[in-house]
């Protein structure tokens, strides 16, 4: 294969030979005609950037003040503000309406469509869905699918008191058991059951 043929020279791409001036742009510095090229902040008070030479860069952050012009007062304000980034936040609860108890709405409801608490007449409520590890942990506890929380931390309690070494004498027969009892609520715990 021939690199220096007509063929390849005719769809070869090219450099453009156009060049494109830049306009350098002067120091900002009062009485300094060197070349800027590190721009700048402006002052709080104004708008855009302002650019210098290298050294007057360095005199330029030195003297710089973004605080400059503003009260104690703001400063403070300003403060407490960046450390949420500037962003609304409330204190935990604060939200909550006034008069309102805990399990009341926590809304605007102008139409009242959620103005009932509970269930309505004639309308029964679900029972929490139990999934089959909950339901097996619940049978090793010897609990119903419609336990509470409170029913299995007391069933945990009385079964770990009976399968406990210590509570019959040092027997290796419950240890199995006692094993089981534990992970079973453990895993009930862990699924957010109790």
């Amino acid at each position: 294969m021939n690199l220096n043929s007509k063929y390849f020279d005719s769809i070869r791409a090219s450099k453009r030979t156009e060049t494109v001036v830049k306009a350098e742009k002067k120091c900002d510095w009062p009485a300094c005609d060197e070349k800027a090229g590190y721009p700048a902040p402006a002052s709080p008070g104004e708008q855009g950037k302002r650019t210098f030479c290298f050294a007057h860069i360095r005199e330029y952050n030195k003297s710089y003040d973004f605080f400059e012009g503003m009260s104690d007062d703001d400063i403070e304000n300003y403060r407490r503000a960046a450390s949420t980034g500037h962003r609304p936040t409330w204190s935990m609860g604060t939200r909550r309406a006034k008069g309102m108890k805990e399990g009341d709405w926590q809304f605007d409801d102008p139409l009242e469509i959620m103005n009932h608490a509970g269930p309505i007449k004639g309308e029964t409520r679900r029972a929490p869905r139990v999934s089959t590890g909950q339901k097996r942990a619940l049978e090793i506890l010897d609990l119903e699918a419609s336990a509470t929380p409170e029913d299995v931390r007391k069933r945990y309690k009385l079964l770990v008191k009976k399968y406990h070494p210590d509570a019959n004498g040092g027997e290796r027969k419950y240890e199995t058991q006692l094993q089981k009892t534990i992970q079973a609520h453990d895993y009930l715990k862990a699924s957010g059951f109790c």
